[in-house]
């Protein structure tokens, strides 16, 4: 009999089975889709067995520099991530988030991180080892992971990472990393693999070239990758930073993306509107929303928030400089602490270079940090005459809004852009 304790785990590994079967049983699916979800299945199965195969469990918020914990030879499970899945491939998360409440935590608060909390609550997901955080990019990531240390038991370790871009700063971080292997090593038995850590991020560092290359080909016009397609590639980053099946899908991908572009073909059979796409749409409605996509000729070509790298390359001589100078380099660290021209220089350069009709503003209502950007990306994109529709939404709670309500508003920006 199945422990309740792995019962989100194992529907998520049901799920991407499912989807596994049914790609590989079409003529039209792409390889690197295939191989996308046998990655999330291999990813949640190492969770589900990690403790029967003597591994411990690392759950860790997003950005937190899990290049770390793989060299650390922990198993990482990343804690907003998980909650997507389980509302992306379960479409079943009212139970965690009703426990959440039962914990005490407030509507408003952002459900990603409700959600997480909720299922280590009721024990619907396997406990943790260890519990590791920081303050990237928000309050409610600084706050969860101290409260999940209270909820699990589990021994934690927080990061303080610095605002700013300095070599101070980037010191200063390098030392909190370092303190926090220290705090692994007592906590598993066993020393960090350097070498390992060395190759991680010699990895790292080609993961992101593949990704600036695959951003490359997305500004053709047609352009040849899928409409909501940036959520793979920002799990790919989350789940599997500077591992070797990162790799591989992402050259895949690139590979297809590229013989499209020679043959012209775009993602939708014709494309009619060019998107900007600010933060997450609800998972529990991704197939609708590809589908409207497809019906539209609507694609998501660029998120300055989530696939357009800063500049920058790793170097593998120095890894724990280069894995804290990577967070630096991070599309989300432009709305890391006092917002300045790194936001407001990477929409304009993002909404010229890849030919933007529209933007899609995502407003995730329990997410306070980027909620309070609509008006001013707003009004730097109408300075440029880019029109922006907003959405009021909830990433993983689908009593926030309707599929009928967001098709209402799709419909009508559409419209809209097509009169222009």
């Amino acid at each position: 009999m199945s422990d309740s304790s792995n019962k989100k785990i194992e529907a998520i590994i049901r799920a991407c089975r499912l989807m596994l079967r049914m790609n590989q049983a079409s003529q039209d699916a792409r390889k690197s889709d295939v191989l996308y979800y046998r990655m999330i299945e291999t990813y949640y199965r190492r969770i589900l067995e990690a403790h029967d195969s003597g591994k411990l469990i690392a759950a860790h918020t997003d950005f937190f520099p899990a290049e770390l914990i793989y060299a650390m030879d922990y198993v990482p499970m990343a804690t907003e991530v998980t909650t997507w899945m389980i509302a992306l491939f379960t479409g079943e998360n009212s139970d965690i988030l009703s426990a959440s409440t039962e914990v005490g935590l407030a509507s408003e608060i952002c459900t990603p991180h409700r959600g997480i909390i909720g299922a280590f609550a009721n024990r619907s997901i396997p406990r943790p080892d260890v519990i590791l955080w920081s303050n990237l990019v928000c309050d409610n990531t600084a706050k969860s992971g101290e409260l999940i240390t209270k909820i699990t038991g589990a021994p934690g370790f927080f990061i303080d990472h610095p605002f700013k871009d300095s070599e101070a700063e980037l010191q200063y971080l390098a030392g909190e990393m370092g303190d926090m292997i220290v705090f692994l090593e007592h906590r598993s038995g066993r020393r960090i693999h350097w070498d390992r850590l060395a190759e991680i991020v010699e990895r790292m560092d080609r993961q992101i070239s593949l990704i600036r290359e695959i951003n490359e080909l997305r500004k053709a016009v047609p352009t040849p990758f899928s409409p909501l397609g940036f959520l793979q590639l920002l799990t790919t980053d989350y789940l599997f930073p500077g591992q070797p099946e990162a790799i591989e899908y992402l050259e895949m991908l690139r590979d297809e993306l590229a013989e499209m572009v020679k043959q012209g073909k775009g993602a939708v059979p014709k494309e009619r509107f060019r998107l900007m796409s600010f933060f997450l749409p609800p998972m529990y409605l991704t197939g609708f929303l590809n589908r409207i996509a497809i019906e539209h000729g609507a694609v998501s070509v660029v998120e300055p928030f989530f696939t357009f790298w800063g500049e920058g390359r790793l170097d593998p001589a120095k890894p724990l400089e280069s894995v804290a100078r990577k967070s630096y380099m991070i599309p989300e660290m432009r709305m890391y602490g006092p917002l300045d021209n790194r936001a407001i220089d990477s929409i304009k350069k993002c909404a010229k270079e890849y030919r933007v009709d529209g933007a899609v503003y995502w407003a995730d209502v329990g997410c306070r940090h980027s909620c309070a950007t609509i008006k001013l990306f707003k009004d730097v994109l109408e300075e440029i005459d880019i029109p922006v529709v907003t959405i009021d939404c909830d990433v993983v709670d689908p009593t926030v809004t309707s599929e009928a309500e967001v098709r209402a508003k799709l419909e009508q920006f559409f419209e809209m852009l097509e009169d222009r």
